[in-house]
């Protein structure tokens, strides 16, 4: 008699629709091992549905509407210590991952990680071996210093990387492929982080970020 093959479930909590779609059809095809259980798109909306489906497994974005990521995954270390968390995020700084592995979470991986690599990061955790990529750019701001220009600049976490891809001399489509969003979105982004600056030109918000040190 052959032995039936146990399914990990998977809770994926990601803002970007797109970018779970495309993780839930990844697992689902690429593997037998993993059912997507849920999708859900707000911070407030994780623990909850925690509570309701009982995953084997949380694939958390930091940066959701509502609820940071790191504070979400605290709270499901103290409740539901079984659940395996992987975090998967376009931050990406060793600071990030000393706090991460401080908290007790499985996992770390950065968005623009391939199939191959997503799927052997997920088995190892599974496995019990935590598993967590290696920081790209240690130059972007961590939270903390996120925070700060939060408050001084009204600017939101979303702005602060926008901001940074523009002074690396992305374009606004290629800003959108990398975080998942319409052009259309980013560009109002962009309206928004002028207005705020209270500048005009390309070359005054290369300037700002260059002496902010973004």
């Amino acid at each position: 008699m052959l032995n039936k093959v146990v399914s990990t479930t998977v809770l994926i909590a990601d803002d970007h629709q797109l970018f779970s779609d495309g993780l839930r059809t990844l697992l689902t095809t690429a593997s037998t091992c993993y059912t997507v259980i849920g999708q859900v798109y707000d911070g407030r909306d994780v623990i909850p549905v925690i509570h309701k489906l009982q995953p084997d497994l949380v694939l958390l974005d930091i940066n959701l509407p509502h609820r940071n990521g790191i504070e979400i995954a605290r709270q499901i270390r103290l409740e539901f210590p079984k659940v395996r968390i992987v975090i998967v995020t376009m931050y990406s700084y060793q600071k990030l991952i000393e706090e991460l592995q401080t908290v007790g979470v499985a996992g770390y991986l950065l968005k623009s990680a391939s199939p191959d690599k997503l799927l052997a990061c997920l088995e190892s955790v599974i496995s019990g071996r935590p598993y967590f990529d290696k920081p790209i750019n240690d130059q972007i701001m961590n939270l903390y210093e996120t925070d700060k220009f939060i408050k001084q600049f009204n600017l939101t976490p979303r702005e602060l990387e926008i901001i940074n891809l523009i002074r690396n001399s992305l374009s606004t489509s290629q800003i959108a492929d990398q975080l998942f969003l319409s052009e259309q979105t980013v560009k109002t982004h962009r309206k928004n982080i002028y207005y705020k600056l209270g500048i005009n030109k390309l070359s005054e918000l290369i300037q700002f970020a260059n002496e902010q040190g973004l």
